[in-house]
């Protein structure tokens, strides 16, 4: 009877896997690519068992294999869909990302811009690129640069004697300034991606840096000028992304994000890391009565202090930028804690980092991601933003992309081997 009760499963490639590697949870979702728009069609879940993840980097890669299977497959028998292709996402403290931009100097400015030009211009300036956010990152980080792996990259801006174009071939002009956004990881986890990846074995869209996902998943308008920060804050760390004027600035991270204030918790009320997980969502909720409510806060506060001072330290990395964006999106399960959002709105943190006015904090929800839409019904939440924006990120990888990115795509593809 078993046989008779199976669901057969539509395959095709305009179907998509959206996987979530998380501290805390693995998040699945399965997607369908209608063009430029998208359906979230099936949603999975599967929590994490302890020590399988710390602070985003993979420590235990059978255990994480086997729940990355479960979470896949209740998203496919959900959305009775089987894929055939995935986008994977990556984090973590060391996962670092930043826009550099870089000049080539043309030999004729008055000859025009051919295919062949492109793509000597694409890797001259990818690879300088290349090497000046791969020495930054390794001395950030005290990794050897052939420990640092390159995970993704994106043409952001491109000009021909100051002027923007989408396209430069058939163009004349001296000078071609791209800018591209390169995201790194060290060697040792992103081969433990790899090697999930192989293990569930997809077609691999991309593995993409999921700051990187974020800070691409909302519709900057028709001038794309928009500045804003977005903060994540998962189970073991804080993501940070900067646009500024719709360029992706940079992406920073610092390990503290929900374990910390259940550790904190645990210590305090001296009860078990798993009972003061129960407190702290019961908290978040408001649902603790008023003596416990107080303490529980005091807790929750002492903690925010210590994040903030990491929020700062992480912005002030943007040195580049003169002013920082003054609105600020927020995501991620440990934002549900009020604290969070409370520290944000304070005054004294902003005066050490250049905003031109105190900033606004607003959560970011799953509608305001305009390109899909959600089938299920199931995310409604702050705390799901990261796969939608996954899925976000591989709806514009999947149409047809520009010339200038499909070339910039195989100048990695090489640099990765």
């Amino acid at each position: 009877m078993a046989f008779f009760r199976r669901i057969k499963k539509r395959t095709g490639d305009n179907y998509f896997l959206a996987l979530d590697i998380g501290t805390d949870n693995v998040k699945a979702l399965i997607c369908e690519a209608e063009g430029a728009k998208g359906k979230i069609l099936g949603v999975g879940r599967k929590k994490q068992v302890p020590g399988a993840m710390q602070s985003g980097v993979i420590t235990d890669i059978a255990s994480v294999i086997s729940n990355c299977q479960v979470a896949i497959r209740d998203a496919e028998n959900m959305a009775s869909v089987q894929t055939r292709k995935m986008i994977l996402g990556i984090s973590g403290e060391h996962v670092r990302g930043a826009t550099s931009t870089t000049s080539y100097v043309r030999r004729d400015p008055n000859s025009k811009i051919d295919l062949a030009e492109l793509k000597n211009i694409v890797h001259k300036i990818q690879w300088r690129a290349f090497e000046i956010v791969r020495n930054q990152l390794a001395f950030e980080t005290g990794y050897n640069e052939i420990d640092v792996k390159l995970i993704n990259a994106a043409i952001v801006d491109s000009r021909i004697d100051g002027y923007k174009v989408n396209n430069p071939i058939g163009f004349q002009g001296k000078e071609v300034s791209l800018g591209i956004f390169n995201a790194f990881a060290p060697l040792v986890h992103y081969g433990a991606l790899q090697t999930i990846a192989a293990e569930i074995d997809k077609e691999l869209i991309s593995i993409a840096a999921e700051p990187y996902a974020l800070a691409r998943c909302l519709d900057y308008g028709d001038n794309g000028k928009m500045s804003c920060i977005f903060i994540d804050v998962g189970a073991g760390i804080t993501d940070i992304s900067v646009v500024k004027d719709g360029t992706v600035e940079g992406t920073k991270m610092f390990t503290l994000g929900g374990r910390s204030f259940t550790k904190r918790l645990a210590q305090s009320l001296n009860i078990s890391y798993n009972e003061a997980e129960e407190v702290k969502l019961t908290y978040a909720n408001d649902k603790l009565e008023r003596q416990s409510h107080r303490i529980v806060r005091e807790a929750m506060k002492s903690d925010c202090d210590i994040w903030l001072s990491g929020v700062v330290l992480a912005l002030q990395e943007f040195d580049k930028i003169d002013r920082l964006p003054s609105k600020i999106f927020l995501s991620g399960g440990c934002t549900h804690l009020p604290e969070i959002k409370e520290a944000l709105e304070t005054r004294e943190w902003v005066k050490s980092l250049p905003f031109a006015k105190k900033p606004q904090i607003s959560f970011l929800n799953p509608k305001l991601i305009t390109n899909l839409s959600d089938e299920t019904k199931i995310l409604k939440d702050h705390q799901d933003i990261v796969p939608i924006a996954l899925s976000n990120l591989a709806l514009s990888f999947m149409k047809e992309e520009a010339l200038p990115s499909k070339v910039l795509k195989k100048v990695v593809r090489l640099m990765q081997m």
